[in-house]
């Protein structure tokens, strides 16, 4: 899909406040609610940009944000590797990075199970 200015200012908005009307946007950037809710359709549905919710986790005692570096054994097909990482349960976000690691891997879990989700979850993948 091709993006040009309107689509990262319409984006820029979104990440500012995600509730954010289409026609609150459109004034904002100048142009029209209909195009605001054309390219919102498009960008969501190229898969482009996602619309969600997010929780501050320092606001949720009981869980905790982890960052995990990972390395895959073969690392011929990284993204296919990071989408299986990513479909595991509390993943939050996978990255294919270059450096020490091949993935880095973001959890919202529970304190001290990040030991359960390396050999339970992880170590159970055919990577």
């Amino acid at each position: 899909m091709k993006t040009d200015k309107v689509d990262y200012r319409i984006i820029a908005c979104l990440q500012e406040d995600g509730r954010m009307s289409n026609n609150e946007i459109a004034a904002k950037i100048s142009v029209s609610e209909g195009t605001i809710r054309n390219r919102i359709r498009k960008l969501t549905e190229s898969r482009f940009m996602k619309v969600s919710g997010l929780i501050d986790p320092n606001q949720v005692k009981e869980k905790q944000v982890i960052y995990l570096g990972a390395k895959v054994a073969v690392s011929r097909d990284l993204e296919k590797a990071a989408e299986a990482v990513a479909s595991l349960p509390n993943v939050m976000s996978t990255a294919v990075v270059t450096g020490r690691f091949d993935l880095i891997i973001e959890l919202f879990t529970e304190p001290y199970s990040v030991i359960n989700f390396i050999c339970n979850d992880l170590g159970k993948l055919d990577s």
